[in-house]
């Protein structure tokens, strides 16, 4: 189970580290095609569906088109930045939220003897730990949603180059484009995700399911992710439509562009010029990415922390 337990070995920093590093490296490297097909959906301004000037109509016309104009290595677009950001990510979060269940469940032993005080501690600890992230990798992200989003010929070539044409461009600033509906995004996903995992484990405790025990992380992992980012799917498209403003031409090829002042503009014109369901494009491969993200990501950290007690305490 994430976070503290009085009854199983506390973890050290270098274990929650291996355990959450890995579990982030192999769910990035395995969604990573599906994360790029999410962002040219969240990017395009027409409609998905087939129509005149729509680029992209459906999820495997998609992945097709995508194929034949670019070839494989386009659904691995601007991995090593994603790489290193859901590394770097996943470790600040798992950290973050380790550290301050441990402080709150030994500060105030009820929170983990109560299932309801351990669910609430356990949504409030990851909304903050998601915060941490969030500032952490920002910078990271926004450098992935730009290599991701560009098309033929790139703008950005090179990770040296990026930077340097983001602060030519921008400022230090630039790097930051998008972080408050991150931290709006993520900071109450990683609070459902979190709260429905606790309650979800709890729920499946109650059922005569002993046999399927290695499914409840993975199943219920999945599910929490699932639920957690339906409700703030929106924040996602404002977060990725900011983030390349100023990169317009790297996007002419793909349809209209637009510029955004901030979030509240943003969520006004997407609503204005796409109406309700443009708050909601790329919402089919996005929930299939958080179910499957969530599930490998706390069932491989659940594994892996597991297996690190149980040789520490041989």
């Amino acid at each position: 189970m994430v976070g503290y337990d009085p009854k199983k070995k506390n973890l050290t920093n270098s274990q929650i580290f291996i355990a959450s590093s890995t579990s982030g490296f192999v769910a990035r490297f395995l969604l990573q095609p599906i994360d790029v097909v999410k962002i040219r959906f969240q990017l395009q301004i027409e409609p998905i569906r087939q129509q005149a000037g729509s680029k992209y109509q459906s999820l495997f016309q998609t992945i097709r088109l995508i194929h034949h104009e670019e070839g494989i290595r386009a659904f691995w677009k601007g991995h090593i930045a994603a790489q290193i950001l859901s590394i770097s990510y996943t470790v600040a979060q798992m950290f973050a939220f380790e550290k301050m269940t441990k402080e709150v469940g030994e500060l105030f032993p009820d929170t983990v003897s109560s299932p309801t005080k351990k669910t609430i501690v356990h949504s409030i600890a990851g909304c903050i730990s998601a915060s941490v992230g969030v500032v952490s990798c920002q910078p990271l992200d926004v450098l992935r949603t730009r290599f991701v989003g560009q098309g033929e010929p790139k703008i950005y070539t090179s990770y040296i180059q990026a930077i340097n044409l983001v602060l030519a461009r921008d400022g230090f600033r630039g790097f930051y484009r998008g972080l408050i509906p991150a931290i709006i995004l993520y900071a109450p996903v990683s609070a459902l995700i979190f709260g429905f995992y606790e309650l979800f484990n709890r729920a499946w405790d109650h059922l005569p399911l002993n046999r399927f025990e290695s499914l409840k992380h993975l199943s219920n992992g999945g599910a929490a992710g699932l639920f957690a980012k339906l409700v703030v799917y929106p924040f996602d498209i404002t977060k990725k439509r900011l983030e390349v403003v100023t990169f317009e031409e790297a996007r002419s090829k793909f349809g209209q562009t637009r510029v955004y002042s901030g979030m509240t503009n943003c969520f006004s014109e997407i609503i204005r010029s796409e109406g309700f369901v443009g708050l909601y494009k790329g919402i089919t491969p996005s929930l299939i990415k958080a179910y499957l993200s969530t599930a490998i990501t706390l069932s491989i950290y659940e594994s892996i922390c597991n297996n690190l007690r149980q040789t520490s305490s041989d």
